[in-house]
C-alpha cells in the first residue's frame, strides 16, 4: 500500500532519476566542531551550490538553521549518544521520536545498527521499532548499518548488514563500499530497497573519492552520502558537481 506521506518526503531526498547526493552535517554530535564545521551557515551555503540533493543533520542544526535547508531534503539523525571521548562508540541509542522530527520539519530519519557486536539485538530491535513508527506517520526511515569492529569487513558481511536493514523496515539503506564494482553488487542486488554508500574517513587523494563515486553507481547503488570528504575539501562547492 502506497504511504503518500512517505512517497512525497522521499521526493525531496531523490531526485526524479532515483539517484542522490546526501551530504551528512551531522558530525558534531559525536564530535564537536570538526573541521569545515566550525560555521554551519557559510558551510550548508557553500554545499548547496554543489549540488547537494539533501542533508543529513542534528536536532539542534534543523533548528537553528532550518531556513538554510528550503527546498533541500532534511534527514535528522535520530540516534548517538557516545562522543569521541567514550570508550564504546557502538553504544548507540535513539534520542527522539519521530513525532519530534516531524515537528521540527525533517523529510526523514536514520538511525544506526551495529551487527556483530554487543549492541546488534538492542540497535535492530530499535531499528524496527522505528520503522513501524515511521509507517504510522508517513515518516522516511534510513537505516545505517554498521558492522561491529569484531567482524570483518567484507562484501559478504556489508551485504548481510544492508539486507537485515531491508527486513527490518528501511525505506533506504546506508552502508559500505566495499569491493569492485561488481563484487558490490551483491550487496544492492540482495537489497529490495535503494542502497546509498556513505563516505567513511577523509582521503588525501580526491581523485580516489571521485572513483569510489563512479563505483557505487556502476554498482546500482542509488547515491552516495560523503561529508567529511565535501566539507572538508578546499573548495566543497567544486567536489559535488563532478
Amino acid at each position: 500500500m502506497v504511504n503518500p506521506g512517505k512517497e512525497l518526503r522521499l521526493g525531496k531526498i531523490f531526485a526524479k532519476d532515483k539517484k542522490t547526493l546526501i551530504v551528512p552535517l551531522d558530525h558534531g554530535i559525536v564530535s564537536g566542531p570538526v573541521k569545515g564545521l566550525e560555521f554551519p551557515r557559510k558551510t550548508i551555503d557553500e554545499l548547496k551550490k554543489g549540488g547537494a540533493d539533501a542533508f543529513i543533520v542534528t536536532y539542534g542544526m534543523i533548528r537553528n538553521f532550518y531556513k538554510c535547508f528550503e527546498g533541500y531534503g532534511v534527514i535528522l539523525r535520530m540516534d548517538g549518544g557516545p562522543s569521541d571521548y567514550a570508550n564504546d562508540m557502538e553504544a548507540t541509542d535513539l534520542m527522539c521520536t519521530v513525532e519530534d522530527a516531524l515537528r521540527i520539519g525533517a523529510d526523514a530519519v536514520i538511525t544506526s545498527t551495529w551487527l556483530g557486536g554487543p549492541h546488534e539485538a538492542r540497535t535492530v530491535a530499535s531499528a524496527m521499532r522505528l520503522a513501524a513508527q515511521c509507517d504510522a506517520w508517513g515518516m522516511p526511515l534510513i537505516i545505517e548499518t554498521f558492522v561491529s569492529s569484531e567482524i570483518d569487513l567484507t562484501v559478504e558481511s556489508v551485504s548481510m548488514a544492508a539486507r537485515i536493514g531491508c527486513e527490518l523496515g528501511a525505506d533506504a539503506i546506508k552502508t559500505y563500499l566495499v569491493g569492485d564494482a561488481t563484487e558490490y553488487r551483491k550487496v544492492t542486488e540482495s537489497c529490495y530497497c535503494p542502497v546509498v554508500v556513505l563516505g567513511g574517513e577523509k582521503a588525501d587523494d580526491e581523485l580516489l573519492v571521485l572513483k569510489w563515486t563512479k563505483t557505487a553507481i556502476e554498482a546500482g547503488a542509488a547515491g552516495t552520502s560523503i561529508g567529511r570528504n565535501v566539507f572538508q575539501h578546499k573548495n566543497p562547492q567544486e567536489l559535488p558537481r563532478r
